[in-house]
């Protein structure tokens, strides 16, 4: 191992690494009985993910709402695919928000109308998930535990 890229981290005092864009952490559980590892999506992987998705929104230009709407899908289905077996609830929760505005703010823009707010009213979730066909497969797989491998 190459010692410069290598760092050893002690996992009982709570320390936390990164590795292939998820942070693992060593934490009690609720029971407060035993201790797990949480397996979350890096700040860094969320903010490329926000960014592909700006910068799918934003080179729309014409393009249908439909088709868009079919590019972003494939850009959050690959990402979620990747991240559901940790614990990312919290992550695809903060993502979901992030592109729900995202698409009001472009609905609001393409519709010309005056920008007061995203347009939360005006485009229901049922609108944005069973009429446009936005991505709304968030389900978490985790991961089984090590004790099943035994």
């Amino acid at each position: 191992m190459n010692p410069e890229k290598t760092k050893g981290v002690d996992l009982l005092r709570g320390e936390a690494f990164e590795f292939l864009g998820f942070e693992l952490r060593r934490v009690t559980n609720r029971a407060r009985d035993g201790q797990f590892i949480l397996l979350t999506p890096r700040k860094k992987a969320r903010l490329i993910l926000k960014a592909r998705v700006r910068e799918t929104l934003r080179r729309g230009g014409t393009t249908p709402l439909k088709e868009l709407i079919a590019r972003l899908n494939t850009v959050l289905q690959g990402w979620v695919q990747y991240f559901r077996v940790g614990n990312a609830s919290r992550a695809f929760s903060e993502i979901r928000e992030y592109v729900e505005m995202k698409v009001r703010s472009l609905l609001t823009r393409r519709k010309r109308r005056r920008k007061r707010s995203v347009g939360w009213r005006r485009w229901s979730n049922e609108y944005l998930y069973d009429v446009l066909g936005l991505f709304w497969d968030w389900k978490l797989s985790p991961l089984p535990s090590a004790s099943t491998y035994q």
